[in-house]
């Protein structure tokens, strides 16, 4: 399993020292037996079965860290490293391209990258994010994220009409992977159309999506140019809610705490915005927004 970890460091191209942590901890958990004993229950069950309870073995790993002072979050970015090889078992089985394995893998080194810059740890603070890849419920298909989920019942609350039929939606997700290209995105949908085909037999397709990056009021303050204003255009965004505790300004500014609004950065036209909307006494929030394309 040591190998399978620097080839994986290496094909994903991490950091020579995210991967030299890496191993050190893996090194760490091969001689502690608690800790060993989780990672390889996991492997032998995900072996022949996609529905592992990740809570319970998360949290046994948790508990189990935490009293070998194993680093929690990378020994968690691990385990899902660990499970690898056998995901792309499950996907041969299933008939599903490698190649969608490989892309929707990279989202471990995003999750990396925001805990190294959030945190200062090579790992990851999000491990119950991950189940979704390895169940293979959601896969990333080109720039996005996607994951097929019951057709939102807000939607029709906010006086939408559903389209007939229509039960169910692709929920999309935005990895943080570089910049959010609209051309990309385009590209994004018509992949997740061709990839879920099955699920929307009629040919109308309802995109869903619950984010920041959909949040209303940034026409007010962000530039005209900006890509979030042309992500948001796609969308019907049907509701909003303000968000007072900032649980999302860690994706922008990097820092676990954005309590202090004045000593927020400016590194980038984005986090400027921003702080200069927060330093007025305004809030951030959320947006709920959906797709229809086809007939």
């Amino acid at each position: 399993m040591r190998e399978n970890i620097i080839n994986f460091c290496s094909q994903y191209q991490y950091p020579q020292e995210a991967k030299e942590e890496l191993l050190s901890v893996y090194d760490a958990v091969s001689d502690t037996a608690a800790v060993k004993e989780i990672f390889s229950q996991a492997r032998q069950e995900y072996e022949h079965d996609l529905q592992l309870d990740y809570p319970a073995l998360l949290a046994r790993l948790k508990n189990a860290c935490s009293q070998e002072r194993i680093p929690w979050e990378t020994a968690s970015l691990l385990f899902f490293i660990c499970l690898t090889p056998q995901l792309f078992r499950h996907y041969e089985q299933s008939g599903l391209p490698a190649e969608i394995c490989r892309a929707s893998l990279e989202d471990l080194k995003w999750k990396l990258m925001e805990c190294r810059q959030v945190y200062g740890v090579w790992g990851t603070f999000v491990s119950d994010w991950f189940p979704g890849f390895f169940r293979l419920t959601r896969f990333t298909l080109g720039r996005l994220q996607f994951e097929l989920i019951p057709f939102p019942d807000n939607y029709i609350r906010a006086g939408r009409e559903k389209p007939k039929g229509l039960n169910q939606a692709i929920n999309i997700h935005i990895p943080s992977s570089g910049p959010l290209l609209h051309r990309d995105c385009l590209r994004s949908y018509e992949l997740a159309m061709e990839f879920f085909r099955p699920a929307f037999p009629d040919g109308t397709y309802a995109f869903f999506c619950l984010s920041w990056l959909l949040f209303p009021d940034h026409r007010r303050f962000l530039p005209a140019n900006s890509r979030i204003l042309e992500f948001m255009a796609d969308f019907d965004i049907y509701d909003a809610y303000q968000d007072p505790a900032g649980e999302d300004l860690w994706r922008i500014f990097g820092k676990p705490d954005c309590s202090d609004t004045a000593g927020l950065p400016e590194n980038t036209s984005l986090q400027t915005a921003y702080k200069n909307w927060l330093m007025t006494g305004n809030k951030p929030g959320i947006g709920l927004g959906m797709i229809l394309k086809g007939a």
